[in-house]
């Protein structure tokens, strides 16, 4: 049995610019996927035959639950919707979990997202009944306190995407918000890894019980997301444990809905 999942967005400022749709195997091994994979994961289509194989995304694999497959497809580009949206459709359509990613120290990317791209997404993901996770990564500048008012700093907080915005695009689009300060095992394996984590298991349960023709259209039904405490509530319990002066169980920033 295997999972597909789609990525699209960049956790990186500035992402990748026009013609250059394709990433390359450094940003992709830096990347919030590749970092959730760990060292199984493995570059290339898993189908050289496949009609839905597209050289803009990034193709590799993994094992997970000892014997899942699990097939991400990755493209950091927002062009291509506009450079091949048929083609891109084909591979959304495949899709068990979306995963959009932005940088929250790029606010024009996520502005371009937002008014642009979201408002073309958005009805074929309520059709699909797809699940999607919205992330957003990077620490904002002064995030911990009030921002500074000087001329410079005003600035650079101007130019971070606010966390009401970011909220306001995953309840846009019926998907789970997260919020990773960086892409350390603890952000990546402990929290990002449990909500995908949970969407796969939904994903194999409904798989598993339905017949191949029915499964599109009844995820929307039955499949809903984990409820999530908001990041200002799980933030200090995991730098507590990212710098070993606790071990909170995972299970503790989620309340799973199961």
């Amino acid at each position: 049995m295997s999972i597909h999942i789609v990525a699209l967005g960049s956790e990186c400022p500035g992402g990748v610019g026009p013609g250059e749709e394709i990433m390359g195997q450094g940003q992709l091994q830096g990347g919030l996927l590749w970092s959730y994979l760990g060292q199984g994961a493995l570059v290339g289509p898993c189908d050289l035959e496949s009609s839905i194989h597209n050289p803009a995304f990034m193709e590799y694999t993994s094992r997970v639950f000892g014997d899942v497959t699990v097939v991400v497809r990755d493209c950091p580009s927002w062009d291509l919707l506009d450079s091949d949206w048929t083609s891109v459709r084909k591979v959304l359509e495949q899709a068990d979990i979306l995963v959009i990613k932005y940088s929250v120290t790029d606010k024009l990317a996520f502005q371009q997202v937002r008014n642009n791209y979201a408002p073309r997404l958005r009805p074929l993901l309520r059709h699909w009944g797809v699940p999607v996770i919205l992330v957003a990564v990077g620490a904002r500048l002064n995030d911990e306190g009030p921002p500074c008012t000087c001329p410079l700093c005003a600035s650079d907080w101007s130019s971070c995407v606010p966390h009401s915005e970011g909220l306001q695009l995953s309840r846009d689009l019926g998907a789970t918000y997260l919020e990773l300060p960086s892409l350390n095992h603890v952000f990546v394996g402990r929290y990002f890894g449990s909500v995908l984590e949970y969407f796969m298991i939904q994903c194999l349960k409904h798989k598993a019980k339905e017949r191949p023709e029915k499964r599109r259209g009844n995820k929307v039904n039955d499949l809903r997301p984990p409820h999530l405490e908001q990041p200002e509530c799980f933030l200090y319990p995991l730098l507590t444990e990212a710098t070993g002066q606790g071990t909170p169980s995972h299970r503790s920033l989620l309340r799973l809905s199961l």
